[in-house]
């Protein structure tokens, strides 16, 4: 059995099939293992040691399973984002607060959103380039390609948190303005994962024969709509956080 690219020969027929066929199109037998389920610890580490084969790994999964536990836990992530852009520091609210509300209402924006935003961007592969993925499968491929950003917001969040406590929020203090060198270095993690995801989102597109240029529209559509959608709540929500005077 040879894999080339989007093709896969079978080595009964010789018949060139899809890499996500389970049988050959042809003759009907095997072409490669069963894949019933992804291990989310072995996913984690395939997507920094070998991503494209992790995501075609979860493509041919039969259970699809853990994308919507890994929107959860990036969700906290963006609560946080949004809360600083809404400067919450500011607006008199005490900093236990905030940080309820990025540990409760966190993995619930995150299910949300990132549901909302593969849901669209099944939606604009169908349309742009013809393909049909599917809801779950595009929620996937967002899913993984999004476990930078997981990890910023488990590992690097919680430090920003302990940090720079409320000013992380704030103008008045700024957290840069009083910690410059740990708050620039952080940021810069968030950078590297949002970076680091946005690479990662076309590599998921490789199996369905879309070429990895052309699978930036993959985080075209994920990206850009994720940020307005966080802009549409945090302008509805910007009433609930009177400024202090």
């Amino acid at each position: 059995m040879r894999e080339r690219g989007a093709a896969m020969t079978c080595p009964s027929c010789g018949t060139e099939n899809s890499v996500l066929n389970l049988r050959c199109s042809a003759c009907g037998a095997f072409i490669r293992d069963r894949v019933p389920a992804i291990d989310l610890f072995s996913a984690l580490w395939g997507m920094i040691e070998r991503p494209a084969a992790t995501l075609l790994r979860y493509a041919r999964s039969e259970q699809k399973n853990y994308v919507h536990l890994l929107f959860a836990l990036t969700g906290p992530l963006l609560v946080a984002v949004l809360l600083s852009v809404l400067r919450a520091g500011d607006r008199d609210m005490a900093f236990g607060y905030v940080l309820l509300s990025v540990v409760l209402f966190g993995p619930f924006a995150g299910l949300i959103l990132f549901s909302m935003v593969s849901w669209l961007a099944a939606a604009g592969l169908r349309v742009f380039l013809g393909l049909r993925l599917g809801y779950r499968l595009a929620a996937g491929y967002v899913a993984y390609a999004s476990a930078p950003l997981m990890w910023a917001s488990v590992i690097i969040l919680p430090l920003q948190l302990g940090v720079f406590g409320i000013t992380l929020f704030s103008s008045n203090p700024a957290a840069w303005s009083l910690q410059p060198v740990p708050f620039w270095l952080l940021a810069g993690l968030d950078g590297v994962a949002l970076l680091w995801t946005v690479l990662l989102m076309p590599l998921g597109l490789r199996a369905h024969g879309i070429p990895y240029g052309r699978g930036f529209l993959l985080p075209l559509l994920t990206v850009p709509p994720l940020v307005l959608l966080c802009a549409v709540a945090g302008w509805a929500l910007l009433p609930l956080f009177p400024k202090t005077l």
